[in-house]
């Protein structure tokens, strides 16, 4: 068992699914800025640092991404799980970035950015509260 996230958001101008998470966060497709603000950022460390300290890994046993909020959150997961296995010991921003730049995204690209930006404020958020990596 884990925390799920279960939102959807698509931009009133150009549909494309994306999470507003904070004010002035604009579209990452086209540019867009809405009003709608959805607090992911604690949600979504809410759930890491669940998994970790019940599995003693960011990546839950199972998962269903039943929404868009879901969806990225597995992204997150994996992005963390690595980071924190890896050898190498590289920087954070460079691994994530990385590792999305990896992934297929079928026609999704401006969610690369989108996701790398939430994935270092949860990242800033651990290190700021000495959270485990």
């Amino acid at each position: 068992m884990t925390l799920h996230i279960n939102y959807n958001h698509q931009c009133a101008k150009c549909q494309a699914y994306y999470i507003p998470y904070k004010k002035n966060v604009p579209c990452p497709n086209c540019g867009f800025l809405e009003d709608e603000i959805f607090d992911y950022i604690p949600q979504a460390l809410a759930s890491l640092k669940y998994n970790l300290e019940t599995e003693g890994s960011y990546l839950p046993p199972g998962w269903w991404a039943g929404s868009l909020g879901d969806h990225i959150l597995f992204i997150l997961f994996n992005i963390f799980e690595e980071f924190k296995t890896q050898k190498e010991q590289a920087d954070f921003a460079t691994f994530a970035e990385d590792a999305l730049e990896k992934m297929q995204w079928g026609g999704q690209d401006y969610l690369k950015k989108h996701i790398h930006s939430i994935a270092l404020r949860i990242y800033e958020e651990i290190k700021s509260n000495r959270g485990t990596v």
